[in-house]
């Protein structure tokens, strides 16, 4: 069953929210963040992002922004937009706030590149942990 992230009270989005990142395969979880991304704009995701993205280690988070730098610059190498938000971060040094950035833009202007980043090649537990604190955020505003 597809994840309703624009009901509050949705069964899916409800269990999510009381899990576990043990309990969530990442099969479920993958799902899950496809279904948040494709209901939510970058704008109401941002939050949650920033938050998600301070919880990591610094080297967690340099790992993702990395990744999230290089797959963006082969992306759009022309695109200047992408490019004014790449040149700007230094992935060693990233903040939650420029990682959330990265993925916002991501999440608007390059699907594929979050799908392979924030989804595919993230490990279960990080993606289980976004599903689980995006549902936690959602829930809240019932």
């Amino acid at each position: 069953m597809a994840t309703d992230w624009t009901d509050p009270n949705h069964p899916a989005l409800q269990q999510l929210a009381q899990s576990d990142p043990s309990q969530v395969s990442s099969a479920d979880a993958q799902q899950a963040l496809r279904d948040l991304h494709q209901q939510m704009t970058p704008e109401q995701l941002q939050p949650v992002l920033q938050q998600f993205y301070a919880s990591l280690t610094p080297e967690q988070r340099a790992a993702v922004a990395s990744q999230f730098h290089q797959e963006l610059s082969q992306a759009a190498p022309t695109n200047e937009a992408t490019q004014q938000v790449v040149a700007k971060i230094d992935p060693q040094n990233a903040t939650p706030e420029q990682v959330a950035e990265m993925h916002t833009h991501a999440h608007a202007f390059h699907p594929n590149t979050l799908e392979k980043v924030a989804i595919g090649t993230a490990g279960a537990a990080a993606v289980g942990g976004l599903a689980i604190l995006a549902a936690k955020h959602f829930t809240k505003k019932a």
